[in-house]
């Protein structure tokens, strides 16, 4: 399994005490997390009430980041969505990410071969974010896209990159997913058992409407040296097509093995 210093883990969230921590950068990336899918077009009040940010520092804050082009105002509303300039800093980090461009080739296979959905993806601070994706069928429920983020104890991903780590590592994490919502990590305990069992006994993960209904997901790590950030293959696949064990018995060793190619072609094995 990976072995990943405490350093690769997504870093703990600063706090005001920290000196070295600032203040307005955060402030300023709050905003710009507030948009998603269902939330494309916020305003001012909108912004506070997500953020908890006084409506005055919000206002300096959205013309600051209007002006930075990360931020566009619409005039009819004065409501604020996502400029271009947010799509420009992903730029250079995906285009600089060889395990995508030696990946994509054998995800399409493998999604074609295997008639699902296939995704690379890593840690986002306490959750999981896709940096490429090979779709078989565009009408899935589980349709993702690069730049997707998901729940870390939510996913079969997320779950799979956290019991990949090594014991300190995975420590070190649970206790932060765990201040960050004791509930959700008391109710994740059973199926991270699971990933951790899999993952020791095969290498790989499946897990039955883990988070679709009817939805089989099949999740392998992928051996990273130390200085790199843990990655995981995932492959959704309908939960009709699992009665015959396709996921343990094709699925998996597909994936896995796949992870394990492309760490020996990047020179990591």
């Amino acid at each position: 399994m990976p072995q990943t210093p405490e350093a690769d883990v997504p870093p703990a969230q600063a706090t005001e005490t920290d000196r070295n921590f600032g203040i307005a950068i955060a402030r300023a990336f709050d905003v710009l997390r507030c948009y998603s899918p269902a939330t494309p077009l916020l305003g001012i009040s909108d912004i506070a009430r997500m953020t908890g940010l006084p409506k005055a520092t919000v206002s300096r804050l959205t013309y600051t980041l209007e002006q930075l082009g990360y931020l566009y105002r619409l005039l009819p509303t004065g409501k604020y969505r996502l400029g271009w300039g947010v799509l420009s800093l992903g730029y250079p980090l995906l285009t600089g990410m060889p395990l995508r461009h030696l990946a994509r080739p054998l995800m399409h296979a493998l999604a074609t071969d295997m008639g699902a959905n296939v995704n690379l993806g890593t840690f986002d601070r306490l959750n999981v974010i896709f940096v490429e994706s090979a779709r078989f069928d565009e009408t899935s429920a589980a349709r993702p896209d690069i730049g997707v983020s998901h729940s870390l104890l939510g996913t079969v991903m997320g779950r799979t990159l956290l019991q990949s780590l090594r014991d300190g590592p995975r420590e070190a994490l649970g206790n932060r997913l765990r201040l960050a919502d004791e509930a959700a990590w008391e109710a994740a305990q059973p199926a991270l058992a699971e990933a951790r069992r899999d993952l020791e006994r095969q290498g790989f993960h499946v897990s039955r409407n883990a988070n679709f209904p009817g939805i089989v997901v099949v999740a392998a790590p992928m051996a990273v040296p130390d200085y790199e950030t843990p990655l995981a293959f995932n492959c959704a696949l309908p939960l009709a097509r699992a009665s015959d064990g396709e996921p343990e018995r094709i699925v998996g060793p597909r994936l896995a093995g796949m992870a394990q190619t492309l760490a020996v072609q990047l020179g990591y094995r």
